[in-house]
């Protein structure tokens, strides 16, 4: 157990529909006071809270942890095609078998595909063995440190079977696996608790992918193995043939090494060649264990016993070096096998003999008659009512040794599909609009192998969900969950980083990292990786799929589970999420980190948690669900989730505020250029404005580019086709609130960055139809531009510019300009800032307009609109004639027929006036 948690900071998200701007709960906390969100979310969580169970999942992942899923291997294939497909049958989906039933009209299905082009090489271990064979009298305490004797790789082989029967009593696979869900009166599950069961976990010691010293079906006492003198070489440096190592640097050193057994500082791919130049035929490191692995907590290092699961040589060179008769064995060490392994080699006067036994084969993954089935994928489709061809998918990879990565996000999935196909069979919930397809398979190529035979059904899939590394403990591994957003601004404009507990934060008090630059907040990457090089090939326009997970997220806390936390971080990539990214698809990742026990031998089922999955599984179906029942026939739920997404805006923008506040002390106190750090802050702010008012947008139109597309196979991502005219004008009243969102915000950064305190005020004379603008607090010489017209803000191609002063040496503003003949009583001005700086800002005289409000109106047609100004709504009611009668205070003046652009708009610029209608014509 660690001895302290880790406490994050969370990313506070505008998740209401009344405007209050809601957050993650802190652990232990109580969610967010009155964040309730739209009725279909917290409906779906209510229905999803009540038939989720988390202990149902705890045995399934029970089941899945029993061996290492090797890609295309026995284990991974039995658990895709027999497990989770029995599974899904009993819950009652129709048997396809192996045919493709994604276009079948007569219910909901399962059906495991094969890709039998793939032709790349399955590792597949059965059996593996480190042991210290010869060592001093008196170092038992040492050697017991340093050996390991397992068989857990692989269930449907006898050599499992065998050893585990004489451990366990076991005589099948579903014995084991009664065995290891084994619970006592209490519920409570005996071989989880008391530590049989991560035994299994020491299968990661043996490398990924190394060499075989005796082929598979050999009996565990019937192994030769292979024996060597152990020798502690410190680093290999240089490249092959002239590699060296730190401790054995010369020829006649070297010499001594033939046929020995290598501990090394260095990868074991690198080591993996030195030992071909010197004739090793072992290899052993702890050098993939990264410092998240073993933390460093109250001065104390944890999980000493951890070793890395990572790969070796890799399958292509470990059989080239069988079949030449030198294979070596590769073996990944805890830091204290190292360390005691070090102190038995320096101590001894004699050799120290260590034995390495590892029993497997390697063959190619589609050769049927070594067993290659190819890559197989499973699936499963609960059939959308009205929208059967349009789909939202959620996925889960299989391959992997570990428990949390990702035996979490198979068992999780597997609960969510077969627990919602009973629900909608029982009528707890309603029959999703759309098509939901669960998909298991290799990670980071079941996308591809189902965009291969599905080429017509991505051209209609509408988002992903990825669910990997979704059960952990957070307590045990410090791994919360982690929303990973689909890329939005946060992925490359200089956020933080996470640290672990007890070092130093990672930017100073002037936001400066270690680096130089300045670093914004709160969104964290985390330590498995940074964002920084996201591809351009991928997805990155503004949508709504992160603030949709987000809110439902809340829900979750709000309504299910008060102590889940949750924290977001920008897109990383690693998981299949990037492969439909890469297809143009919104795609979202649910995760754990900064996970100790990631890719380890530590990664055992005592690390996971039922709980977690439960809310994790509730998060995600809830998601998907929302996002299934937008359509043009149900427009309310679309409008609910633009304002979602609106909300979750102008939460962003105060975060924002924050970081130019930020900025500016970064800039003082670091001797930087002020005009250069602005124009780098309305950068990021403008990405923001723009990404958001896409995101608003993003559940109507959605036009996008895919790799080697033509117009016939490009995606379509939307998920209205015909959205009504009443909807249109909505989006685009939030579409022009985002616009003043940033309008603010690059009025508040020019604030912010000026030498004084800026501020202006216009005044328009009526009488002499001219307007005087004084300021003060500018960079000097900045320059001005004027700009008059209504509605909201205004581009180049529609106004006129009117004036271009500057600011005075002392930063002084003062000058008039006469209005246009046609602009008439009761307009207002704009003022933008622009000139050396290369920006704009949009201000609006004082008290001119209430809000402005853009509607597009037919003529001749009748319609009743709705729109929301200030928290107000307001109604529009047309007849014939094109007549508009507002019917609560308030005038309604039209500036263009056609595509009218109307403004809402004070009469004597204190309060609206009685209603009055108005013709257009």
């Amino acid at each position: 157990m660690l001895k302290r948690k880790i406490t994050a900071v969370l990313l506070c998200v505008a998740l209401t529909a009344g405007g209050g701007i809601g957050s993650f709960a802190q652990e232990g906390g109580g969610g967010s006071a009155g964040s309730g969100v739209s009725a279909p979310i917290s409906q779906a969580v209510k229905a999803l809270g009540e038939n989720i169970d988390g202990e149902n999942a705890f045995d399934y992942l029970s089941f899945v942890f029993m061996g290492w899923r090797t890609t295309g291997g026995t284990w991974q294939n039995r658990i895709i095609e027999d497990f989770v497909h029995r599974q899904l049958l009993s819950a009652g989906y129709k048997d396809a078998g192996t045919t493709d039933a994604s276009g079948s009209a007569d219910g909901d299905y399962a059906w495991t595909m094969y890709d039998t082009s793939v032709s790349s090489n399955v590792w597949a271990p059965e059996y593996a063995k480190l042991e210290v064979v010869q060592a001093p009298a008196g170092s038992e305490a040492l050697v017991g440190k340093i050996n390991v004797e397992t068989a857990s790789f692989n269930p449907t082989t006898e050599t499992y079977i065998d050893y585990y029967d004489n451990l366990y009593g076991v005589k099948s696979i579903d014995d084991m696996w009664a065995w290891i869900t084994k619970k006592d009166e209490n519920g409570n599950r005996i071989n989880v608790l008391n530590g049989e069961e991560a035994k299994l976990g020491k299968r990661t010691h043996l490398a990924w992918q190394t060499c075989f010293t005796d082929p598979a079906g050999t009996k565990p006492q019937d192994a030769q193995g292979l024996t060597g003198r152990a020798f502690y070489v410190g680093t290999i440096s240089g490249s092959s043939p002239n590699q060296r190592s730190s401790r054995y640097p010369t020829a006649a050193d070297e010499a001594q090494l033939a046929g020995g057994v290598l501990v090394s500082d260095s990868s074991l791919s690198s080591t993996f060649t030195y030992a071909q130049k010197v004739g090793a035929v072992a290899v052993m490191s702890a050098n993939s264990l990264n410092d998240y692995n073993t933390p460093v907590i109250d001065g104390e290092m944890q999980f000493m016993d951890s070793a890395r699961y990572a790969s070796g040589t890799g399958t292509n060179r470990a059989l080239a070096a069988m079949t030449a008769g030198k294979p070596i064995v590769e073996w990944q060490l805890s830091r204290n096998q190292k360390a005691a392994l070090i102190e038995l080699i320096n101590g001894a006067e004699t050799p120290v003999l260590v034995k390495s036994v590892s029993v497997g084969r390697i063959y190619p993954m589609n050769d049927a008659a070594q067993g290659g089935k190819g890559q197989a994928v499973g699936i499963a489709e609960i059939k959308g009512a009205s929208k059967p061809d349009e789909r939202i998918l959620i996925c889960a990879h299989v391959q992997e040794p570990g428990c949390n990565d990702n035996a979490t996000g198979v068992a999780a999935m597997l609960e969510m599909a077969v627990r919602v196909k009973k629900m909608i069979d029982e009528g707890k919930i309603a029959r999703p609009e759309r098509t939901i397809t669960f998909l298991w398979g290799d990670e980071m190529n079941m996308g591809t192998v189902w965009n291969k035979f599905h080429g017509t059904e991505i051209k209609k899939l509408k988002l992903a969900l990825d669910m990997d590394m979704v059960g952990e403990d957070p307590s045990k591994t410090g791994g919360v969950m982690r929303i990973e957003k689909t890329p939005d601004p946060s992925v490359a404009n200089g956020y933080t980083l996470d640290r672990l507990p007890g070092q130093a934060p990672y930017y100073d008090s002037t936001y400066k990292n270690a680096s130089g630059s300045f670093v914004r907040l709160p969104d964290s990457d985390t330590l498995w990786g940074s964002s920084g090089a996201v591809s351009q090939n991928y997805f990155r326009t503004g949508h709504f799929l992160n603030d949709l997970y987000m809110a439902v997220t809340q829900e979750v806390i709000d309504s299910v589970d008060d102590g889940f936390r949750v924290e977001v971080c920008p897109y990383e990539g690693g998981s299949d999420h990037s492969t439909f990214l890469g297809y143009k698809i919104p795609a979202l990742l649910t995760w754990h980190f900064t996970d100790y026990t990631y890719h380890s031998s530590v990664d055992t089922l005592a690390m996971a948690s039922a709980r977690e999955m439960r809310n994790v599984d509730i998060v995600t179906f809830a998601t998907a669900y929302t996002a299934a029942n937008v359509t043009d026939e149900k427009p309310d739920n679309g409008a609910s989730l633009m304002d979602v997404v609106y909300r979750a805006a102008e939460a962003r923008f105060a975060l924002e505020r924050e970081n130019t506040a930020h900025h500016r002390i970064y800039a003082d106190a670091n001797g930087k250029s002020l005009a250069t750090e602005l124009t780098n802050e309305l950068r990021v702010l403008r990405e923001w404005g723009a990404w958001y008012e896409q995101a608003v947008k993003s559940l109507s139109s959605y036009p996008l580019s895919y790799p080697n597309s033509t117009p016939a196979n490009t995606p379509n991502v939307a998920l209205l086709n015909a959205p009504s005219e009443e909807y249109l004008l909505l989006e685009e009243e939030y579409a022009a609130r985002v616009r003043a969102l940033t309008d603010e915000a690059v009025e508040n950064a020019y604030a912010a960055f000026a030498t004084g305190t800026p501020g202006f005020s216009i005044k328009p004379d009526k009488a002499t139809r001219t307007v005087a603008v004084t300021g003060s607090g500018y960079a000097p010489n900045q320059v001005f531009k004027l700009y008059g017209g209504y509605g909201a803000a205004p581009s180049a191609a529609e106004y006129d510019v009117f004036a271009t002063p500057s600011a005075d040496a002392s930063g002084n503003l003062s000058f008039t300009f006469a209005s246009p003949a046609d602009w008439v009583a009761g307009d207002y001005y704009h003022v933008s800032l622009s000139g050396a700086l290369a920006s704009e800002r949009i201000l609006m005289s004082q008290a001119r307009i209430v809000s402005p409000v853009r509607l597009y109106l037919r003529l001749g047609e009748a319609y009743q609109l709705q729109f929301n100004v200030d928290g107000e709504y307001y109604t529009l009611d047309s007849s014939n004639k094109g007549v508009v009668t507002i019917t609560s205070d308030g005038v309604i003046t039209p500036r263009r027929l056609g595509n009218a652009v109307i403004g809402l708009k004070s009469t004597d610029g204190s309060g609206l006036v009685s209603a009055i209608t108005v013709t257009v014509s």
